[in-house]
């Protein structure tokens, strides 16, 4: 096992209110079309009051979890993030980012994996992510899964991309 200190160590973990700054910062530095891409919308970053909420997640009910590097100074740097919040009827709602330097490189799988696992252990049946229809790396990772994906009807250019979690294994995590 890698010492989670060593530069160019990457770790997964649930998020906590310290990640205040940190997430804000991941956030503020997306280019408008990753943003774009996970809120829907044209606001550039996130304040400290959306911060504190996505940092506060009770870890029973709902939960946020970041992706997070080493640097060479031994600093850690949030490079994903994603939430789960309960929406009703064992449903949850699931938004994933990564950071535009690691796009395609595992992270939003990873993630992606991660919220699987919890959801499933927390009793959810189901974790719907609304995607705009023109991003296609999210609907691909979300295909790519071992889980039954239906996509919803598109509104106003997004629709619903549901995954069924089922009883079988979490979805593998890429190399």
């Amino acid at each position: 096992m890698t010492d989670p200190m060593t530069p160019g160590t990457l770790r997964m973990r649930p998020i906590d209110d310290a990640d205040r700054d940190a997430l804000t910062a991941f956030y503020a530095a997306l280019s408008p079309e990753s943003f774009e891409a996970r809120f829907h919308g044209a606001a550039r970053g996130i304040g400290g009051r959306a911060a504190g909420y996505m940092c506060g997640p009770d870890h029973d009910h709902r939960e946020g979890i970041v992706a997070q590097v080493i640097g060479e100074d031994g600093r850690s740097t949030i490079i994903g993030h994603v939430c789960i919040e309960p929406i009703g009827s064992g449903d949850g709602e699931m938004a994933i980012a990564v950071s535009d330097a690691w796009q395609r490189q595992g992270i939003g799988r990873g993630l992606l994996t991660e919220a699987v696992v919890w959801a499933r252990a927390h009793g959810f049946r189901r974790l719907v992510a609304s995607v705009r229809l023109g991003n296609g790396g999210i609907l691909g990772l979300i295909r790519s899964t071992d889980r039954r994906v239906t996509l919803g009807e598109c509104d106003g250019g997004v629709l619903d991309a549901v995954i069924e979690l089922g009883d079988g294994p979490p979805a593998a995590i890429a190399a």
